[in-house]
């Protein structure tokens, strides 16, 4: 396909960033909606987190696009986007709160930083993961949901060994 191309089916540049950022972010928010509902509750986290990456590293580059790209886009079209993100993160936000309330996740920490984190985690995934690497995306939502939930820290019986 040649870029005039492309120009035929979209009037602008920013049309074309504008569809793809709406598009990546309904995409995401559909699937982990989805996986979230169908999901026992104390499965929520990890349906969630594996839902997200599937998703993501299924269209990284427009998750990518639209995650850099927002500058490129009018006051009006920048604020959708931003309202559809809230969206999406008010959703993840309601799972941990929900998590804690069931005190299946800590509840010493604020839902909304907690949600902050776990979407930086999964997002910048995109630009590292390569599907041929050492992790399947399976793999990598276990990991990241162990590190999400349990953290890094050595537990006191690995901590002993290490020192003994």
């Amino acid at each position: 396909m040649q870029s005039a191309s492309l120009y035929h089916h979209m009037g602008k540049k920013e049309d074309l960033l504008f569809e793809l950022s709406v598009s990546a972010l309904e995409t995401i928010n559909k699937r982990v909606s989805a996986a979230v509902l169908a999901a026992e509750p104390a499965d929520r986290l990890r349906e969630l987190i594996k839902a997200h990456l599937n998703a993501a590293l299924a269209q990284q580059d427009a998750h990518a696009v639209m995650l850099l790209e927002l500058r490129a886009l009018s006051s009006e079209r920048r604020a959708e986007v931003l309202g559809l993100r809230g969206a999406y993160q008010a959703l993840v936000e309601r799972t941990l709160a929900e998590g804690q309330a069931s005190n299946a996740i800590r509840a010493d920490m604020p839902a909304r930083q907690l949600a902050l984190g776990l979407l930086n985690l999964l997002n910048w995934t995109i630009f590292w993961y390569r599907p041929d690497g050492e992790l399947s995306s399976e793999s990598l939502a276990d990991l990241f949901t162990r590190i999400f939930v349990e953290g890094a820290a050595a537990r006191p019986a690995q901590a002993d060994q290490g020192t003994a």
